[in-house]
């Protein structure tokens, strides 16, 4: 599948997914083929940028989970530390899924745990020099680049405006999830 330049419903044809749109609106009404065709392409795009971050993750050893928490911890700034609570309001995980990560990346060397001295019950997850060695080594080897490169085609307004219409869908899913849950 290529890139469009045509938007869905814009009556130019550019690609298979436009020829999908087309024929499935034979079958469905109008309004169906947009949506499901416009469904499609946001999951085929988000594969693609996927693909292209678990490949950079491997070139590290790393699953995607886990430079994901590595990168959570380094924008969280100095001292690059977090509890496993404040880690999962990030991945929207179970603390399973993040603990599994944590084990890893601590038997790596790329974190360390600690105690919350306030509540000695608590453990904080803190960013190591190993860890952030291997950062600054995923930024250089192109892993920031594969992000912006996947909008390049894009002038700044139109990204703002995909990020704004991606925000509202976003926000619409999520209800429907809450009101269906």
């Amino acid at each position: 599948m290529s890139a469009s330049s045509a938007g869905s419903g814009s009556g130019r044809i550019t690609d298979l997914l436009d020829r999908a749109e087309q024929h499935w609106a034979v079958d469905s009404s109008t309004d169906d083929a947009r949506a499901y065709a416009l469904s499609a392409r946001v999951l085929y795009v988000a594969r693609l940028i996927e693909q292209g971050f678990v490949a950079k993750c491997r070139s590290f050893g790393l699953a995607t989970g886990e430079l994901l928490v590595l990168e959570a911890l380094h924008r969280l700034g100095a001292p690059y530390e977090a509890t496993p609570a404040q880690l999962r309001k990030y991945f929207f995980v179970s603390f399973a899924g993040i603990g599994k990560r944590v084990n890893k990346l601590e038997a790596l060397g790329y974190i360390e745990r600690g105690v919350v001295e306030a509540d000695k019950r608590s453990q904080t997850i803190r960013l190591t020099q190993t860890g952030l060695t291997v950062l600054s080594n995923s930024s250089r080897s192109g892993h920031e680049q594969l992000h912006r490169a996947a909008l390049s085609s894009m002038c700044l307004e139109d990204q703002k405006t995909l990020a704004a219409l991606l925000r509202q869908l976003q926000q619409n899913m999520e209800k429907i999830g809450a009101d269906h849950a």
